[in-house]
């Protein structure tokens, strides 16, 4: 399934309006998002909110590789689908074909994608990151003869605020880039160590 227009915009003009009123929204480092992709932002994932926080921010369209699990049920599979998702095998990412093609066919379209290092939340700390998916990403690089990938980390924080509401802060790091596939597990190390710096985490 392929994302749709409709109920993509119709998701953005809600947030719009939801978004402001829970938080009070802070962004730095918006000069390091290049002009044109391909691109993964590679966030830190703290809670649910994170992802359309991002979408809201971000003034363009992006993508999110999601856990396979999320697409089970056909309604979720409809809905998250036609906001962006793509589903992954966050173990054997290289299990899924359609997951490749996805992929082969958005970065030729220079398309800007978001990928959780860490597969699933971890508030207040850094879990392990998923060199694997990291590693099938830059061989698509490579034997597509693409242009090099950008990958961006991002900080997330959350602070309470009286009132009921929360600040939330999301900062871009410089982009990194790595050519060699065969050192996945040590770039995805160095993105993690930006991201958790960005996040402002202690340990």
């Amino acid at each position: 399934m392929e994302r749709s227009n409709l109920i993509f915009n119709l998701t953005q003009t809600v947030s719009r309006f939801i978004l402001p009123m829970k938080f009070d929204i802070r962004t730095e480092g918006w000069s390091n998002l290049p002009e044109k992709g391909p691109a993964f932002l590679i966030p830190k994932h703290q809670q649910w909110w994170d992802v359309p926080l991002l979408g809201h921010v971000v003034p363009r369209p992006l993508y999110f590789l999601a856990k396979q699990e999320l697409f089970r049920s056909s309604l979720g599979r409809y809905f998250i689908s036609r906001l962006g998702g793509i589903p992954v095998d966050r173990e054997s990412p290289i299990k899924s074909l359609a997951t490749f093609r996805a992929l082969v066919s958005l970065l030729q379209q220079e398309a800007f994608l978001v990928l959780f290092p860490e597969g699933t939340y971890y508030p207040g700390a850094m879990g392990p990151g998923k060199s694997r998916l990291v590693q099938m990403i830059l061989r698509l690089q490579n034997k597509q003869a693409l242009r090099s990938v950008a990958f961006i980390p991002v900080g997330i924080g959350y602070e309470r605020l009286s009132g009921g509401r929360t600040r939330v802060t999301l900062r871009l790091g410089e982009p990194l880039q790595e050519p060699d596939p065969c050192r996945a597990e040590d770039f995805t190390g160095r993105l993690l160590s930006r991201v958790k710096e960005l996040s402002g985490l202690q340990f």
